[in-house]
């Protein structure tokens, strides 16, 4: 089935005179996405809390801190769709000046399938945030990665629809994904910034039409 398309079917009965009565059309919508992280399958338990699958500042060395400190780690009331997403204070006050949160995959995903053409996140920032620049990264699996910023403030307090085209990852192979990096600054030229908190959900890759 391709994706984003509408099916329908029709079930018809014939008479034992030979007439037909015409069934009635039923009709199904595929799904234009592939959920790349939800946020959905983590708990509090040892071995499946969020911060152990996306690795932060405590093991990265960069500014950022994924979850709670205490139980329950994922957030559950600032959530875009389920139950939970993810929680990412940033600090870029102090060197190395940028805030990052990685995921590794095993095995490697494949973003070139079905025609997708877009990575699609949503975010949700602070009032009382800090100035800086959330940004997404890949990498391959020869190690190979590319970055792509977004300029919006991050004080925004409602949820928003952030779609990448993949065309602006260029020189990743990305039918071999090996990490997703989310952060907040510029990790290839660090400089000072801001510290807040942003909230993560909802990451896809879909087609755009």
């Amino acid at each position: 089935l391709e994706w984003g398309r509408t099916y329908y079917w029709r079930v018809d009965e014939r008479q034992a005179d030979g007439t037909v009565l015409a069934g009635k059309v039923w009709s199904f919508t595929t799904s234009n996405y592939e959920v790349v992280e939800d946020f959905e399958s983590y708990t509090d338990d040892e071995g499946n809390r969020i911060y152990e699958t996306w690795i932060d500042g405590w093991t990265n060395g960069t500014g950022s801190t994924v979850g709670y400190i205490e139980a329950p780690f994922a957030e559950r009331k600032i959530v875009h769709g389920g139950a939970q997403s993810m929680p990412l204070d940033y600090n870029n006050v102090k060197t190395p000046f940028y805030s990052e949160a990685e995921r590794t995959f095993a095995p490697v995903q494949n973003w070139t399938t079905h025609g997708v053409d877009t990575l699609s996140l949503f975010w949700r920032g602070n009032a009382a945030n800090g100035p800086g620049k959330l940004y997404v990264a890949i990498e391959d699996s020869t190690g190979k990665v590319a970055v792509v910023t977004n300029e919006a403030a991050l004080t925004a307090t409602s949820w928003k629809e952030w779609n990448v085209p993949l065309s602006g990852f260029t020189g990743v192979n990305l039918s071999r994904v090996k990490i997703l990096y989310l952060g907040v600054g510029d990790r290839n030229a660090p400089a000072p910034g801001g510290a807040g908190r942003l909230y993560l959900d909802d990451i896809r890759v879909k087609k755009s039409s």
